[in-house]
């Protein structure tokens, strides 16, 4: 009975064997699919997933803009002889689309006096942009272009006020021009240094830049800073490097900044900065002194006007206002940045101090600049909307009413179009305003205007022309 029982129980062993094997094999291969999938899965960190979700709103710009050179000759009869050349300059930086109807952010001094601009996307197309508006200040401009009904991917806005020291942040940009003919853009990574810098380059003032040690280099300027979500928390736009290349201290204009930029320019073709009609001056260590103040900080409120928001808020002459919406105000520069994009219709807080005490109010802020009579002139000007800009070929502001004993009154006109004065363009009043101070000391200056299509050139001489309202 047993000999007739083997074969079976032999068989039953080999089964037993070949399915030990086969799930030994099998879960050996499990095993490393599951590794694979574990190594798969590692790869796809936060980062990774921060870039796929905010590049492709990346773009590389190329601004191309003629400039006149002069060439010298050296003849034998008449001398050196000078002959003029025209030749293309191409700038090469980086933007964002921040909607699908084909706006992009990025900084003025990419597209300044740029006769053609083209905008490439990571998938490889290309567009004509042209110049919504600019705000010379914040250097960001805003370009559009004509997608024909084409959505465009658009970047997620972040916030830069919540931004903590020591998170991970991602720079997306065209550095060097490498994405050209490529159109993917270049990805480096950091963290937040620091908040808040202060920083000012080729005279311009910047203040709460963010700091990050995340590579930027010539030709990041207007792309993007992001967090870890792919949310755009900044625009790069300087780098400090004493060699020319990214030495880990790199800057962007905070994204909330930039968010309050885009909205005037789409609203009004500009930024155009609240009514205050309040004249302040710097404190001085003397002043300071005088005025029991422990430092010199703030700006002294040295006129206001009756029809000023901050008339009916108790600040008088003689105040020091210290903060605006609880950031501190260190100079008469630092208060004009602080307040030209503050809101409308928005209860804003103030502290200043009076004779050694700090007190606190608020004001609200009802219209915009809209006119300006700057003092010594003997004209009004007025700042167009965005409808009115259209139908000029520049930014400029409008002579809007020109008095009968000014020495202008036989040379400029009520609708006279000023667009430049001496080698400065003038897009707003704003410019117009920092112009005047600049030639304050001047006795002439040479403006530049349009009437009926036809372009001008006056001298304009000054005399004794008084300090004027902000």
């Amino acid at each position: 009975m047993g000999t007739t029982h083997y074969p079976i129980k032999l068989l039953i062993s080999i089964s037993i064997l070949v399915g030990t094997l086969w799930s030994t094999a099998y879960g050996a291969e499990s095993s490393r699919t599951a590794a694979q999938n574990a190594v798969r899965a590692s790869r796809r960190t936060a980062i990774v997933v921060a870039v796929a979700n905010a590049s492709p709103a990346v773009v590389n710009i190329s601004a191309v803009r003629s400039v006149e050179t002069r060439t010298a000759f050296d003849e034998w009869f008449w001398g050196e002889i000078t002959y003029p050349r025209r030749r293309a300059l191409r700038e090469v930086g980086s933007g964002v689309i921040v909607d699908k109807k084909g706006h992009i952010l990025t900084n003025h001094h990419v597209i300044r006096d740029a006769d053609k601009i083209t905008v490439t996307i990571p998938d490889g197309r290309e567009f004509d942009a042209r110049v919504v508006g600019y705000d010379l200040f914040s250097d960001l401009a805003l370009l559009e272009v004509d997608t024909d009904g084409l959505s465009l991917p658009e970047i997620q806005w972040g916030d830069s006020d919540s931004l903590l020291i020591g998170e991970w942040v991602v720079a997306i940009g065209n550095p060097f021009g490498l994405s050209l003919g490529d159109a993917q853009p270049t990805v480096t990574v950091g963290i937040v240094s620091a908040t808040q810098r202060i920083l000012t380059v080729e005279d311009l003032y910047h203040e709460d830049l963010i700091q990050t040690d995340a590579s930027i280099n010539p030709g990041n300027s207007g792309g993007a800073l992001v967090n870890i979500h792919g949310e755009l928390i900044g625009i790069n736009t300087v780098i400090r490097s004493t060699s020319g290349g990214s030495q880990g201290v790199g800057f962007a204009i905070p994204v909330n900044k930039a968010r309050r930029v885009v909205q005037q320019i789409t609203e009004y073709g500009s930024v155009i900065p609240p009514y205050f009609d309040l004249e302040v001056q710097p404190v001085t260590e003397e002043l300071a002194e005088k005025l029991s103040m422990s430092r010199n900080t703030g700006v002294l409120v040295s006129e206001i006007g009756k029809r000023s928001p901050l008339a009916d808020t108790g600040i008088k002459r003689g105040d020091v206002i210290v903060g605006i919406s609880g950031q501190r105000i260190k100079d008469e520069q630092d208060f004009n940045a602080r307040t030209r994009l503050l809101p409308l219709n928005q209860p804003v807080q103030c502290e200043f101090i009076r004779r050694g005490k700090k007190r606190q109010t608020e004001f609200t802020l009802k219209t915009r600049q809209w006119n300006y009579a700057p003092p010594g002139w003997g004209i009004s000007l007025a700042q167009p909307d965005k409808a009115m800009a259209r139908k000029y070929e520049q930014r400029g502001v409008i002579v809007t009413h020109v008095d009968k004993d000014s020495g202008l009154a036989n040379t400029l006109e009520r609708g006279d179009f000023i667009y430049q004065i001496d080698d400065t363009l003038i897009p707003s009043l704003e410019i117009f305003k920092v112009m005047d101070d600049r030639i304050r000391t001047q006795s002439r200056a040479q403006v530049y205007f349009q009437r009926d299509g036809v372009h001008q050139a006056i001298p304009v001489t000054f005399f004794n022309r008084n300090n004027r309202r902000r």
